[in-house]
């Protein structure tokens, strides 16, 4: 009896593990993030969370209830909270505890196994976060004393670098990176055997109990690149790691050991331009440079907002820039991560204060919900993702490109701003027209046509017809179909 439960299980775990999704595949995805304590209770109490500092309530359970609302904006990927058991007061899921047990404030393993299912169900995505750099307080810490007793596998003080803090980090010294304690959390020695065995065994393990589709992996610059190329092809799957660095060489160096990297070079390109309203050029100068220094940009994660930064608004009233920034992040070669609570312009500056509980904000009825939904819908049906991005115009106040049939542009100005686009891809006298507003229409005539921004809009055009072709591609006209009778004005469905 026992060997033939031992052989169930190890059939289970290759089963699961034929279900893992590639890097290549992940292109495809739109992702929502979800930090888990603070998305959905599981009763759909909307009480509101008077202390960000601790648990407020939100679980697996919560999630899974709310997957009509994630689906509804066109996400077809979520990433969740690390799952694992935690230390005191560890709501966000960086303060490891057990590795082997799930984070009873989340729910029960069957209540994380549901959630998971329900989502394949709707083939949707599941990207969970790890960490394999640091635990959580332990008892009676303080710089001499430690007591590890209480973590699994993990209770021994030989199982850790020693003792130094990274009050101030210095990259350009990239051993007290890898050495020191950040924000004092002990930090474990991933070159002493057992926590490097016990890790990599725990990640392949992990990931084919729970059958997740994607990592995020927390902290990556703080381990050595040679233990994330092992970890991440243990895993299986793509693998996405935190440097939280805006330079982008450096950032670029740990593409390679794992699949991509979140791409904070492009979020400081977007933030400067839609948020500050630097020159639009400044969008230009970063693509420039990372033609020279991604090794494979499709694969980095683009973001606006997250749990580790403030949120734009909150620096910002910007709400135009702010949405012109989620649709240049949705839009770019890159894998698109949209924060919870952007649809409801969340606007929490420093941590804890950008890690908002959103029990009471589930109406889909919202501007940028509806804005999130209509560019999700045209990504999907247009596969603008399988397309190069070329630059088609730059200048102080305008930025575009195209990826394939799709034509995009952006402005940083509330002033009306009019150009015309004489490089692109269309051939004579075909009309474009833009997925927000049915009725907003251009011809290229002369081969040209006219671009007018007005109020910090953004505009994405797509073909409505072909002169020179009158067998539309079918995804073509599914959108141009969508587009004449005005259903792509907030309805993606239709598409």
């Amino acid at each position: 009896m026992k060997l033939l439960l031992t052989t169930f299980f190890v059939l289970a775990m290759l089963m699961a593990n034929t279900n893992a999704r590639t890097a290549e595949e992940w292109k495809t995805r739109s992702v929502y993030q979800i930090i888990t304590d603070r998305f959905a209770r599981t009763e759909d109490n909307e009480t509101p969370c008077t202390d960000l500092f601790k648990y407020c309530g939100g679980t697996f359970k919560g999630i899974e209830n709310k997957l009509d609302y994630i689906q509804g904006m066109g996400f077809d990927a979520i990433w969740i909270s690390p799952v694992v058991e935690n230390t005191e007061q560890g709501y966000h899921g960086y303060w490891v505890k057990n590795l082997y047990t799930i984070n009873p404030e989340f729910g029960t393993e069957e209540e994380l196994r549901e959630l998971i299912q329900a989502c394949h169900d709707r083939d949707i995505w599941v990207m969970v976060d790890v960490v394999a750099n640091h635990i959580g307080y332990v008892p009676n810490q303080n710089d001499t004393n430690h007591d590890f007793s209480e973590i699994v596998p993990f209770n021994k003080m030989e199982y850790f670098n020693e003792f130094e803090n990274c009050d101030f980090i210095d990259y350009s010294n990239q051993s007290k990176v890898e050495l020191c304690w950040l924000s004092g959390l002990p930090d474990l020695n991933q070159n002493e055997p057992f926590v490097r065995q016990k890790l990599l065994e725990w990640i392949k393990e992990f990931v084919q109990k729970w059958n997740f589709d994607a990592l995020r992996i927390d902290t990556i610059p703080h381990v050595s690149k040679p233990f994330w190329a092992e970890f991440s092809k243990q895993s299986g799957v793509y693998t996405i790691g935190e440097v939280l660095n805006f330079n982008i060489e450096y950032l670029a160096s740990y593409q390679g050991p794992v699949d991509g990297v979140l791409n904070y070079a492009m979020f400081t390109a977007l933030r400067n331009s839609f948020q500050n309203k630097g020159p639009m050029t400044g969008i230009e100068e970063y693509y420039e440079r990372a033609k020279r220094t991604w090794a494979d940009q499709t694969l980095l994660g683009n973001f606006v907002d997250n749990h580790d930064n403030n949120r734009f608004l909150a620096d910002s009233d910007n709400i135009r820039g702010f949405k012109s920034a989620l649709a240049f992040s949705i839009a770019a070669e890159g894998i698109p991560m949209v924060y919870y609570g952007d649809e409801h312009a969340y606007h929490g500056g420093k941590d804890p204060l950008n890690r908002e509980a959103m029990f009471q904000d589930f109406n889909t009825d919202t501007d940028i919900y509806g804005f999130l939904k209509t560019i999700n819908g045209a990504r999907k049906t247009t596969k603008w993702y399988q397309y190069e991005q070329v630059q088609r115009f730059a200048d102080e106040h305008i930025y575009a490109f195209s990826r394939g049939p799709v034509f995009f542009a952006f402005t940083n100005s509330h002033d009306e701003q009019d150009r015309r686009i004489t490089y692109h891809n269309y051939p004579e006298g075909t009309t474009l027209c833009n997925i927000f507003h049915a009725g907003d229409c251009v011809k290229v005539e002369g081969g040209s046509f006219s671009l007018v921004l007005k109020d910090g809009e953004t505009k994405i055009f797509v073909p409505l017809t072909n002169s020179e072709n009158s067998r539309v591609p079918r995804h073509r006209q599914k959108i141009q179909e969508g587009i004449a009778h005005g259903s792509l004005l907030f309805d993606s469905s239709s598409i």
